[in-house]
């Protein structure tokens, strides 16, 4: 076999025939399958691949959002929360008078509680007293009694000279002192006519 020979082996060489199954060429890969495809994920609310973020960083929790009629009851309590503190606070800066006994306390002290013409209202917080006149006499309480009263009060003395002073002609007169207010008229034929409320200090 000559130098050419050995340098290019023919088919009839069996080195030939060994050395061609080895240089055989590999048969190609199968094609990689395709991605799956989904719905993209919303922001914020979907899972995140965390391969897809920078080294290190963590994604963010989904945000939660309450269902809107959550959120109006959450509304409305906050609201009434405000309004029950305000109100509370607000009520907690007004006085309340407190019910006096002073003219049950002088209706009685004068012996008058079954008096005709003399008449307790709103709970003992007013005092209505009619006296006797020429077209009531032997009706109503006597022009003493109402004076009683008055004093058991203490109806200051300028009050007093007013009302007994107090004509037809004059009409209605007030007068108001410590924590009572009152009106008074007279009339020839129905006589004075006194009506005492409690209204607090001023």
């Amino acid at each position: 076999m000559t130098q050419e020979d050995a340098t290019n082996p023919g088919p009839q060489n069996p080195a030939d025939s060994t050395e061609s199954a080895r240089m055989k060429p590999m048969p190609p890969l199968p094609p990689a399958p395709p991605a799956q495809s989904g719905p993209p994920a919303q922001s914020g609310t979907g899972p995140v691949n965390p391969a897809a973020l920078p080294f290190g960083m963590t994604p963010y929790p989904p945000t939660v959002q309450l269902p809107p009629s959550r959120r109006n009851y959450a509304l409305f309590a906050g609201a009434g929360l405000v309004v029950g503190l305000g109100a509370g606070l607000l009520l907690a800066q007004i006085d309340l008078p407190s019910n006096s006994t002073a003219l049950v306390d002088a209706v009685e002290l004068c012996d008058l509680t079954d008096q005709s013409g003399i008449a307790l209202g709103d709970e003992g917080q007013s005092l209505t007293m009619s006296g006797q006149g020429n077209e009531t006499f032997g009706y109503g309480a006597e022009f003493a009694d109402i004076q009683c009263v008055l004093a058991a009060i203490d109806m200051p003395d300028s009050v007093s000279s007013r009302l007994g002073n107090t004509r037809a002609l004059d009409g209605t007169q007030t007068a108001q002192w410590g924590e009572f207010s009152t009106f008074w008229n007279y009339h020839p034929d129905d006589g004075m006519n006194v009506t005492v409320e409690v209204v607090g200090e001023k």
